[in-house]
């Protein structure tokens, strides 16, 4: 694959699309600091006060801001080709997923860190294909699903194209799913993000936080952009978990860690 190509479509492509997002981004800002300068309610202090007052209760956020890039990965990836290493399971390859059944299930030891039976499985190349890439995500896990997150630049990919999905009825393994981002590429030099505490003013401001509600944490990682050439663009993403105190559903929010804008939910 000529990836020069699709770095130049990609580079044609996001100037129009910053220069989209970056007045979009500016406007908000530009009329946050207006109303700012002649009134106390919407700094951070008194947004955040604001959020709290609707009942929506939040642990401690950070305001420190960092530096993130744009990635790209292959659609097709390199799971199928490499599905003959695996032994003693049965596989099948869909949507460019790979599906791996156990045959004879594997009992989870200790429920509360399924890691410890796991993490052994996923080294195993015999197993799991590429399983250095993954580790274990607990905030993302359930007593059902035990999700294991891809690594991009050192932050976990949030979306199933990136992750290894263990099923676990009555208390075993039965079988996997997983994705994974091959040839990852860096395609543009690196751009401010903004804050974990920004994150979440701008979610409340987008009114997309439920009112009494918990936020469960605000996790920084990649989510897909947009699919250009056979390629998926991935950008660095705050991932919101806010649970609902009364009926107790879950939501998971996004918010693009480079201009704020609110982003509709994936898997």
């Amino acid at each position: 694959m000529n990836f020069k190509r699709i770095e130049l479509i990609f580079f044609v492509a996001f100037i129009a699309l910053d220069i989209f997002l970056f007045a979009s981004y500016t406007q908000k800002d530009d009329a946050v600091e207006s109303t700012t300068n002649t009134s106390s309610k919407n700094t951070t202090t008194s947004v955040m006060k604001s959020i709290h007052n609707d009942q929506i209760y939040y642990g401690t956020l950070s305001n420190k801001k960092r530096q993130g890039f744009y990635i790209a990965s292959p659609i097709k990836g390199n799971l199928k080709e490499q599905a003959g290493q695996l032994q003693g399971v049965i596989w099948s390859y869909n949507n460019h997923k790979l599906t791996v059944d156990f045959g004879t299930s594997i009992k989870v030891k200790d429920t509360d860190n399924p890691q410890k039976t796991l993490n052994t499985v996923v080294k195993d190349d015999t197993k799991v294909i590429d399983g250095d890439d993954y580790q274990y995500d607990k905030y993302l896990s359930t007593n059902k699903t035990i999700v294991y997150t891809q690594k991009a630049l050192n932050s976990p990919v949030y979306t199933s194209n990136g992750q290894i999905r263990f099923t676990i009825k009555n208390g075993y393994v039965t079988e996997y799913t997983q994705g994974h981002l091959a040839s990852i590429e860096i395609l543009r030099e690196k751009k401010p993000m903004i804050s974990q505490q920004r994150a979440l003013i701008w979610l409340y401001q987008y009114n997309k936080l439920i009112n009494n509600s918990t936020v469960e944490w605000v996790r920084l990682g990649y989510t897909q952009l947009l699919t250009v050439n056979d390629s998926i663009v991935y950008i660095p993403t705050w991932v919101i978990k806010v649970k609902s105190d009364s009926s107790g559903s879950v939501q998971y929010r996004r918010i693009n860690a480079f201009t704020g804008a609110f982003m509709e939910e994936t898997d």
